[in-house]
């Protein structure tokens, strides 16, 4: 991204004169500033419906005697074996084996939903994330427990439970709308920038982003988690499964280069606060990727992590793709 944007500040204190220097970066101050004015203009029922009851309901549930008892058994038969069975498929998403457990949890939510909601107010999801949330609570910890029992299940009868599959969830949304916000960011505008003549000798916009390239991302990162070899000895790297994937991603890239072109985005003259935001949302969904499906701690249950990515990345790719 440009780190260009107009006069800047010399060192004495007077504008910069042209040619001379690239502005001053913004400050740390200013940046926090800017954070603090964008938190202002949402809606306080919006922050305070992503931030305080979902976490309040996950410290109840550990504070509550016989939680415990909702873990998941990897001896159950099946999701719907029983309405015990049913049951604890869903509560075991809720339960914590520890405050520590727990708390680790409750970090990783609230990191990613503060890349997640400002990212989808500039796509204009927010009505989409607010609206899907409530389905997804339901349908994720069923999917993550499914996959666990296919997986694991007759192997050992040792309990699951943890809300990181329904974080994982929540990762998968932030690798699309991370698309999906910075293909909001070009403005088309023939007069802001140069452009680069289409195919059939129209003028395209030099500079943007197809949000549909998340599909790339989407399947880029699901190869890596079968190619890489894993942090635990039962999810063993899959090289047929991973090249797929990496087949897959390869021919939609290609695809999306013929059709719409390369992502440009050198010239998007975005203020330091926005590429602030699409520099963490990045390297959070990076690190989120890279942590739990991949280097993750002996005793991680990666296919509910898996589970639980694959589930809510595949949903707002079909919007992308609709939209697109």
């Amino acid at each position: 991204m440009s780190a260009e944007r107009g006069p800047g500040r010399s060192d004495g204190g007077g504008p910069a004169s042209d040619g001379d220097s690239a502005p001053e970066p913004p400050t740390l101050r200013e940046l926090l500033a800017s954070v603090r004015a964008a938190v202002r203009t949402q809606p306080p029922r919006d922050l305070f419906l992503l931030a305080v009851p979902l976490p309040a309901l996950l410290v109840a549930v550990s504070l509550t005697p016989g939680t415990d008892a909702w873990r998941l058994s990897l001896a159950t038969g099946g999701v719907f074996e029983s309405r015990w069975a049913l049951w604890t498929a869903f509560a075991s998403s809720f339960v914590h084996a520890s405050p520590g457990h727990l708390l680790d949890n409750l970090v990783n939510y609230w990191l990613l939903v503060a890349v997640a909601y400002p990212l989808s107010v500039v796509a204009g999801w927010r009505g989409r994330l607010l609206g899907i949330a409530a389905v997804y609570l339901a349908v994720v910890p069923l999917a993550s427990a499914w996959a666990t029992i296919v997986a694991l299940g007759g192997l050992t009868n040792a309990p699951t439970a943890g809300f990181s599959d329904l974080n994982s969830a929540l990762l998968g949304y932030v690798v699309v709308v991370w698309f999906a916000a910075l293909a909001t960011e070009a403005t088309g505008d023939e007069s802001d920038g140069p452009t680069e003549a289409d195919g059939d000798g129209s003028a395209a916009p030099a500079v943007g982003v197809d949000a549909r390239w998340a599909v790339v991302a989407a399947l880029g990162s699901l190869a890596l988690a079968y190619l890489a070899p894993s942090g635990v000895g039962y999810f063993p790297s899959l090289p047929a499964v991973g090249s797929l994937f990496a087949l897959c991603a390869a021919l939609v890239a290609a695809g999306l280069y013929v059709g719409v072109g390369r992502p440009r985005v050198v010239g998007l003259d975005l203020p330091p606060e926005r590429e602030l935001l699409y520099v963490t949302g990045a390297s959070v969904a990076a690190a989120g990727v890279i942590g739990s499906l991949v280097i993750v701690p002996f005793g991680s249950n990666v296919f509910a992590h898996l589970a639980g990515y694959a589930v809510r990345v595949a949903v707002p790719l079909v919007g992308v793709v609709l939209d697109g």
